[in-house]
């Protein structure tokens, strides 16, 4: 039913106004050697041609992007405008450059925003002609064809309610000269912690009695401490709270009747860490050049980090004997204590990662193209964990009557010498390389039948090295992987060639891949996909595939890691714990098996204003999917005893969180959007347009652009920033002012700083107002974890992770606005509430049901790209390219409201846990150095 209602609202999207489309069409064909108009920004674009940089085959992009409206996205490099584009993309992409594939992101991730021309953002289907599977959308960045800039930036951040201070600093350099390119960039960047103490974390009660000052329990069997001390007290005591006094001199029996039956809960929140301390730098440098007819591009990047975190403080069970000197008790007892002279317990992770990137292009006659591209990785990550100090020495001296140990004070240093220490070394290394070739097979009545064909091979080390509680462990493991991919296109209809054109544009894909794994076999992919196009206005594709995948070697090798005191909610309980969570690989993981269908139409009913419609249903099928061990509740703990360990008493005290198999899962949702942008003119940008059309007379100037541009011509609407190239403009594919500006005929300004400029220059070019909006109604998500185990559905009453189940509806809305250089672009997201039922052990008909509220959040921010402000470049020259941003994430502080039964907030579920940095604001402000202006217009 919910298939059917879906096939039908994407068909009724697809006939929008039927006739009105048709009419479009036949104007389209009349004008199809005419060259568009001019807007700002927006390149030229000759009817029939594909534009600069166009991917291969007919699949018209969902949406595309000037530069214009790129800038008006207030971005300032690549890795940023990926980011933005989430919701238009619905997860991570496969990127490409000027058509072309990529040996990896970091070969363009530093790439600054203001050398984009264009973006298109295309359909999963478009990904097979490159090679990949048909499971991501594609995003094609198209460069400006010259481009020279340094730039430098400074970034400083910190969260309103206190801590969590950031900074990053970054300098770059960047030539493009067509395919000529050259960028380095530098980044250091470095984080403070943030403590639960800054977030007034409420303290939690250990599942034993641990407390600073410490807490007495009873061993015997009624677990009665001291007959004489429940005299004193007038009740049984089998718990008793340790004076403060203890700590300076041995304590009476009496001094213990004030504390018992009291269990003293210590505030251990100035110990431990909601965000880590990390430090991190980067070396990113790429090298393009055009050898002949062959393009190549050589990337390399080298990446140090390093993440501090504070797990709380060592803990330790003391037996006293009854004939300690600080020990008033006839009977032996055992004391809980927390070792604060020792410190807290750190888990520090220490990061690197270097890769190298090689890709070629080429031609190949017949109108064959070829593409490599090889990588190479090498990832090393050291992991030392804390786990407490050793207490034999301590403990020996209690045993042997030491007067000179006091259980309750400071412990002389040579006696907590020893910290035990858990460390682990993984390290991975990857050679990857694949050929492409792509071309036209034959011609049907319909059009060219075109293929591209991948074959490629690499070779996979993993090393693991782990010593945990003194026992030394390691893993050595290798993968080698093989793998081949063929793709058909066939054209079924065709309008233009006068072939069933009265149905529109039909193609059919046919497409097969195979990995071979020297470890798991064959796994093999099939896929099969139709796209029609009644109208060049709508475009409907059809997919479906079946794909195997193997576990990652991570997901296999990775060392053992334990880490203490890591808070859950135990469902069995109805409480919040702090356990030993295990983590690292699983060698028993098996392969998984995706069967998914999906239907999607994009409808783009009129250029002027650029208006986007798209629609997407998704189906996705999984057997034995491989998953991070969800969240431990009563179905999960059923299923997998052995992941959890508790005491005699049921507290919980470990999770073992390595990744497993579950037995099957399903996806199916509805995901829709719209996308509009239009653009803006400014006061001065209409003057120049009225004086121009006015016959452009000096003596007619304005007074307004007279003040401005004196004697100079202003510049030529639609020219890009400075420092940018314009050398495809004349062919009628990017506006018609080079870097700088143009002189004479070719460029029809002057130019040099303070002419005219379009967007990115002195602010007179036009503005952008940007609207988007993307709805996902998640149908069905549901989980088969374990044969015998009921099925979870994580939109009604289950989950597999701390922070609920899955929201049935998602918003993700984007509003932008742009002109003169000022900006602003705010950000909204939505997700509706959830709910997950426990059942509490031991009691009739109880439940730990967890409701998870809606949660909405607005990221707001504000850009002014001081150069394009009316009249200050020509005041202060070094504005020119100076950019300054003002961020505020979650603006509103707002983080999901959980509550139990009773209404109340578990105190795992306490805000700080679930968003420890709430609102956060940083301001940056970041300069483009153009160098040797002059050199940088293009030739008259």
């Amino acid at each position: 039913m919910r298939l059917s209602a879906s096939i039908i609202s994407v068909a009724l999207m697809s006939g929008v106004a039927p006739s009105a489309l048709m009419a479009q069409e036949e104007a389209k064909a009349v004008q199809a050697a005419q060259t568009a108009p001019v807007d700002d920004g927006e390149e030229i674009v000759v009817t029939g041609q594909p534009q600069r940089g166009s991917v291969i085959g007919n699949v018209q992009p969902e949406q595309q992007l000037s530069g214009a409206d790129v800038r008006a996205l207030g971005v300032t490099s690549i890795s940023e405008l990926i980011t933005e584009l989430a919701p238009q993309t619905n997860g991570t992409p496969v990127i490409l450059l000027n058509g072309k594939r990529i040996s990896s992101f970091s070969e363009i991730q530093d790439i600054p925003s203001e050398a984009v021309a264009r973006v298109d953002i295309l359909p999963e289907q478009v990904a097979l002609s490159y090679g990949y599977a048909p499971t991501q959308k594609v995003v094609n960045i198209v460069l400006r064809q010259r481009f020279r800039a340094e730039t430098a930036e400074g970034r400083v951040g910190t969260t309103t309610q206190g801590g969590r201070e950031n900074g990053k600093v970054e300098a770059g350099l960047l030539r493009i000269q067509g395919d000529n390119r050259f960028t380095l960039n530098l980044q250091y960047s470095r984080a403070a912690q943030l403590l639960e103490s800054e977030r007034g974390i409420t303290a939690t009660a250990p599942g034993r009695p641990y407390a600073l000052n410490g807490n007495i329990v009873g061993t015997g069997t009624n677990g009665e401490i001291d007959s004489a001390l429940s005299a004193l007290a007038g009740q049984t005591v089998t718990v008793a709270s340790v004076p403060g006094s203890a700590a300076s001199g041995a304590p009476s029996l009496s001094d213990f009747v004030a504390g018992a039956n009291v269990t003293s809960v210590s505030d251990l929140t100035r110990y431990r860490t909601l965000s880590p301390e990390t430090e991190s730098f980067s070396a990113n440098a790429t090298l393009a050049r055009a050898l002949g007819g062959i393009s190549a591009t050589l990337n390399g990047r080298l990446e140090l980090s390093d993440n501090d975190t504070l797990q709380g403080l060592s803990s330790a069970a003391f037996d006293l004997p009854a004939g300690n000197a600080f020990s008033p008790f006839s009977n032996d007892v055992t004391l809980y204590r927390y070792l604060a002279q020792g410190g807290a317990l750190q888990q520090q992770i220490k990061g690197t990662t270097g890769h190298i990137g090689l890709t070629l292009n080429g031609q190949l006659g017949g109108g064959w193209q070829w593409s490599f591209t090889g990588n190479g990785d090498l990832s090393i990550t050291r992991t030392r964990t804390d786990r407490g100090l050793s207490t034999g020495a301590i403990q020996a001296a209690l045993d042997a009557g030491d007067a000179s140990v006091n259980p309750y004070g400071s412990f002389a240093p040579d006696l907590i010498a020893t910290r035990l220490t858990d460390r682990a070394r993984a390290k991975s290394q990857a050679v990857q390389g694949d050929l492409l070739i792509s071309g036209t097979l034959f011609d049907l009545p319909a059009g060219g039948v075109t293929t591209s064909i991948s074959i490629g091979a690499s070779a996979n080390g993993f090393t693991s090295r782990s010593v945990r509680s003194g026992v030394e462990s390691g893993n050595d493991y290798s993968r080698e992987i093989g793998s081949g991919q063929i793709s058909l296109d066939l054209p079924i209809t065709s309008r233009s060639r006068g072939v069933l054109g009265a149905v529109g544009d039909i193609a059919v894909n046919l497409n097969a891949a195979a990995q071979h794994y020297s470890d798991f076999g064959t796994l093999s992919t099939l896929g099969y996909g139709v796209r029609w196009k009644p109208v060049d206005a709508v475009q409907i594709l059809a997919s479906a595939n079946q794909d195997r995948a193997a576990p990652t070697g991570a997901n296999i090798t990775d060392p053992l890691i334990s880490t203490p005191n890591v808070s859950v909610f135990d469902y069995a309980t109805g409480q919040t714990v702090f356990v030993t969570q295990l983590s690292g690989g699983n060698a028993a993981l098996k392969e998984s098996v995706r069967d998914q269908f999906r239907l999607s139409a994009r409808i783009k009913p009129f250029e002027k204003p650029n208006l986007t419609m798209t629609a997407t249903y998704l189906n996705s099928r999984t057997r034995n999917p491989i998953a991070a061990f969800p969240t431990p509740t009563p179905a999960l703990e059923a299923a997998y005893p052995q992941r959890f360990l508790r005491d005699a008493d049921g507290n919980l005290l470990q999770v073992d969180a390595r990744p497993i198999n579950f037995l099957s899962s399903q996806s199916e949702q509805l995901r829709w959007g719209v996308d509009l942008s239009v653009p803006i003119k400014s006061h001065i940008q209409k003057l120049v347009e009225a004086w121009r059309a006015s016959g452009g007379k000096p003596e007619d100037r304005p007074p307004e652009l007279q003040a401005l541009f004196g004697n100079r011509q202003p510049r030529a609407e639609g020219g890009p920033p400075p420092g940018e190239g314009g050398g495809d403009r004349p062919r009628g594919e990017g506006g018609n002012a080079g870097a700088g500006g143009g002189n004479g005929p070719r460029g029809g300004s002057f130019g040099g700083p303070g002419g005219f400029r379009g967007p990115g220059g002195n602010g007179q070019g036009g503005g952008r107002m940007t609207f988007s909006l993307y709805h996902t109604w998640h149908l069905t998500e549901s989980i088969q974890i374990a044969p015998g185990v009921p099925q979870l559905n994580l939109l009604d009453g289950d989950a597999t992770g701390s922070s609920g189940g899955q929201p049935r509806h998602e918003l993700e809305a984007r509003i932008g606005y742009m002109n003169n250089g000022i900006g602003a672009r705010l950000g909204i997201d939505w997700g509706s509430g959830t709910h997950v039922d426990g059942a509490l052990t031991g009691t009739a008909g109880g439940s730990s049901r967890l409701n998870f509220g809606s949660l909405a959040t607005a990221n707001l921010r504000i850009f002014a790209n001081l150069g394009q402000v009316q009249g200050l470049e020509r005041k202060i020259p070094f504005m020119r390219g100076a950019r300054i941003s003002f961020n505020i994430d979650n603006i509103f502080n707002q983080r999901r409201e959980v509550t139990d039964a009773t209404g109340a907030t578990p105190l795992r579920y306490q805000p700080g846990y679930l968003d420890p940095l709430g609102r956060t604001v940083s301001i940056s402000f970041r300069k483009l150095f153009f160098p040797n202006f002059a050199a940088n217009r293009p030739r008259s």
